[in-house]
């Protein structure tokens, strides 16, 4: 009965809301705890005493643990690792703003025209060729016309800047 009760518990401790998290953690550390507190009580003079003491701890430690391992769904999740594939970057829809041109994906060349090493301190010794060096590469386009039917557009010369990290 008491293996049962535990397995339904467990299962039903995985829940969607920091609030649920919490007392289903209480609710199963509570049981956990009281149970060992009577089970390996020394005498049964102590018994519910002591499951009543580790029944109040259980329940602390299962909600402390619930807190812990509780993951905020709202949260976005960052990559952790600096080792986890890129992005594939896709085209900039330059021309949305007309539909004629909605489709057009000009070609503009960059050149790269400084190298800009990120962080600007030292690292510790201690992760020194450990951690993969970042760099922000600023990059410089040339002005364009683009000559489309009856109509003849100027792209001015920009900056653009990405950010990277050594190979």
């Amino acid at each position: 009965m008491k293996i049962s009760s535990l397995a339904i518990l467990l299962l039903l401790s995985s829940c969607s809301s920091l609030k649920k998290s919490l007392m289903s953690g209480a609710l199963l550390g509570g049981i956990v705890g009281g149970a060992g507190g009577a089970i390996f009580s020394p005498d049964e003079g102590s018994q519910s005493k002591n499951a009543y003491m580790f029944g109040v701890l259980g329940a602390v430690a299962g909600a402390g643990l619930a807190y812990l391992m509780y993951d905020d769904p709202s949260r976005p999740k960052l990559p952790m690792m600096l080792d986890e594939p890129s992005q594939v970057h896709q085209s900039v829809p330059l021309f949305d703003f007309s539909p004629e041109l909605k489709n057009i994906r000009p070609e503009v060349n960059f050149k790269p025209v400084k190298k800009y090493e990120v962080p600007q301190e030292k690292l510790p010794a201690e992760l020194e060729g450990k951690v993969k060096k970042q760099f922000i590469i600023e990059y410089e386009s040339e002005a364009r016309t683009l000559e489309i039917d009856n109509r003849t557009i100027q792209i001015s010369p920009f900056k653009a800047w990405e950010h990277v990290y050594e190979k």
